[in-house]
């Protein structure tokens, strides 16, 4: 069960639509971390001043390919609730960086920030699933081993 909603999950998560209010439009999340690294690796960290939103985003956009690198590498462990910790690391990084996102989106118009929050609400929808059946589990150990 875990394992299932940690993929829907990252899905989720990837299907996030970010604005860019420069009058480039709407990217979804796993683009701007495809285009996170080659960009990271060409310019390094590059903040323009002109536009600090979206020379952020690259870093936001790595920052959850990391935490969704984890997740996905802690699917192939046997027994994934050992590994609660790195859970919640990259559940977390994965959260701050929606933050981040519309955050940022709130600052420049509440239309882009409505739509970056109402795209992310699924997720954070199975983030919360994920948290409960966790719980759920741990309560489960507990009571067997009583």
């Amino acid at each position: 069960m875990i394992k299932r909603a940690i993929i829907i999950t990252i899905i989720l998560n990837s299907i996030i639509l970010i604005s860019v209010p420069a009058g480039h439009g709407y990217g979804i999340m796993v683009m701007f971390e495809f285009i996170s690294i080659p960009t990271l690796i060409k310019n390094g960290f590059d903040f323009q001043k002109e536009y600090p939103f979206e020379s952020s985003l690259i870093l936001i956009a790595l920052v959850t390919l990391i935490g969704k690198l984890i997740l996905i590498s802690l699917l192939f462990s046997k027994n994934i609730l050992n590994k609660k910790n790195w859970i919640y690391i990259g559940l977390s990084l994965m959260l701050i960086s929606f933050l981040f996102v519309c955050y940022g989106a709130w600052e420049y118009d509440n239309f882009l920030f409505a739509i970056t929050l109402g795209s992310g609400i699924p997720f954070l929808i199975y983030f919360g699933r994920i948290l409960y059946l966790i719980k759920k589990e741990n309560n489960k150990t507990k009571l067997v081993a009583e």
